[in-house]
């Protein structure tokens, strides 16, 4: 884009998402969570977030809240504490769930310890949990969007999440991947029946929100990864349920993304024919499994925000710079790229050495490629 005007970061970020020509390569990191912040100066520390996104002069993503209020009807839920855990009871006509988390220092987050759904009876009983929800507008969520949206400004991109497909929250969240695969196999009517309320519960939920979102993105927070369910499993569940999601948010104007952080190359294939504009977290070797020649090849109707992995991070400058730069020149170029660590910067990548990388990328432009 020679003698063309410099984009502000809003519109590199958003025509990268459309697979158009940007001026230079767009550039984000994942460093404003406490699993990152917690461990760096105490200068970075307390900077607030768009102090950093300007330090480093990201092409910022930035979340804010879905103007949607959700209730439960016939269902309780409480929190506990417990040696130091988080309990969470969900009492419904069908009996009560127990679930426990407890927190990691390393990550400063929250990691399940029993999963909620251990038998049929409990695949019978969270039915209610999903199939007893109502959505409605909440004009206080969308005046705090809107605030969120002027915040940020030309900086870049505010999103809502969505939650995740029914599947992806039963692996991840209420059964875990072992548990799942034996219910599947013994019990394939009633958790068939689990996910078809959890999936309508998503549907209610879609509805309200891209009808109100004062954001132009929804994300669908998958975390979807072939170490967790293989293409047959994605394409009966998960595909069927984000190919409507995406409908519902296209048809109110907005755009859909998918974040998917783990191993997808088998996938990519169906994840092209979703109504998706962008795979989120799209993660390198050795990490992932799919290369940014692999997006071009397997899913070019998709753009992406990634193309690194967390270990690539932990190498030299001059290793991290040559890297990205072989990986345009295998993919043709940078069309539909948002360069990132994929998933959240490691600590131990502290922000000066981001910012060296940050400023080599400024120089890698448009005109350097084919695209």
């Amino acid at each position: 884009m020679t003698d063309k005007p410099e984009l502000t970061p809003k519109e590199r970020f958003e025509r990268a998402i459309r697979r158009e020509e940007v001026d230079r390569l767009p550039f984000w990191v994942k460093i404003f969570g406490a699993s990152y912040r917690d461990f760096q100066e105490p200068k970075y520390r307390d900077m607030a977030e768009l102090e950093l996104a300007e330090l480093l002069d990201l092409d910022h993503m930035a979340g804010g809240p879905a103007p949607v209020t959700g209730h439960i009807d016939g269902v309780t839920i409480r929190a506990e504490k417990e040696n130091g855990n988080r309990v969470t009871l969900t009492e419904t006509p069908d009996g009560t769930l127990r679930a426990v988390n407890g927190f990691d220092e390393s990550s400063r987050s929250w990691h399940p310890i029993e999963f909620p759904i251990k038998t049929v009876d409990d695949l019978r009983a969270m039915r209610h949990r999903y199939a007893n929800t109502r959505y409605e507008f909440n004009p206080d969520a969308l005046n705090k969007g809107k605030e969120r949206l002027r915040q940020i400004g030309d900086r870049g991109i505010v999103t809502n999440g969505m939650g995740a497909s029914p599947l992806m929250d039963i692996l991840q969240h209420l059964a875990g991947p072992e548990n799942t695969y034996y219910l599947m196999a013994d019990h394939p009517d009633e958790l068939d029946e689990l996910i078809e309320e959890m999936h309508q519960d998503r549907l209610r939920f879609v509805r309200v929100a891209a009808e109100h979102t004062p954001c132009d993105y929804l994300v669908s927070v998958e975390n979807t990864s072939t170490t967790l369910l293989s293409p047959s499993v994605f394409e009966k569940y998960c595909w069927r349920h984000l190919n409507e999601y995406g409908k519902i948010v296209t048809e109110h104007g907005k755009t859909h993304i998918l974040h998917q952080c783990g191993t997808l190359r088998a996938l990519l294939p169906k994840i092209d024919e979703l109504p998706a504009a962008c795979i989120e977290a799209y993660t390198s070797p050795p990490v992932g499994d799919t290369t940014l020649a692999d997006r071009v090849a397997l899913c070019p109707s998709v753009s992406i925000i990634g193309g690194t992995s967390a270990t690539l991070w932990l190498a030299p400058v001059e290793t991290i710079c040559e890297s990205i730069q072989k990986s345009l020149e295998e993919a043709g170029g940078m069309r539909g790229v948002v360069l990132t660590c994929a998933g959240v910067m490691p600590p131990a990548a502290a922000i000066p050495k981001i910012a060296k990388v940050r400023d080599a990328m400024k120089n890698i432009q448009w005109d350097d490629f084919e695209n």
